[in-house]
């Protein structure tokens, strides 16, 4: 039987694979696959859906753009770089700089009120106020 996307432990499997290569397999494995950035969270309340997306270094609004587009959630900006030395001197590149676009379907309906977003030590935070599944709709009966 076959576990639901959603229930797979996707951290275990990790330590499962890192035990079994070397801890050299996932900085090796950097190397060869495109980074996927920004990494990102997300969870609901009874009355919100908040997604907090990772993009430490922004420096301003100017750096990063929000789209909705029915249940899907695009988060697009440019990192810049931020240090002395040129892209080429860099021994290690694990960070992402540069351009960045991340798109995550939501799992919840939500209003058309404002979203609301805020960015906070290396982390923008995402609100949508969710639209409630009980509503009652009004009936009229039209004369014939």
């Amino acid at each position: 039987m076959s576990k639901k996307y959603e229930e797979i432990d996707w951290g275990s499997i990790q330590h499962k694979v890192e035990d079994m290569l070397g801890n050299h397999f996932w900085s090796d494995l950097n190397h060869i696959l495109p980074k996927r950035f920004p990494n990102v969270d997300l969870y609901e309340t009874d009355k919100e859906g908040i997604i907090v997306v990772e993009v430490p270094g922004l420096h301003s609004t100017n750096d990063i753009q929000i789209k909705l587009d029915a249940n899907i959630l695009t988060v697009e900006g440019n990192v810049p770089y931020a240090y002395e030395a040129s892209k080429q001197k860099l021994k290690l590149n694990e960070r992402h700089i540069g351009v960045f676009s991340r798109t995550v379907k939501l799992p919840f309906h939500y209003t058309d009120e404002p979203v609301r977003a805020k960015y906070k030590n290396g982390l923008l935070e995402i609100r949508l106020n969710k639209i409630e599944n009980d509503q009652t709709i009004a009936i009229q009966f039209e004369d014939d």
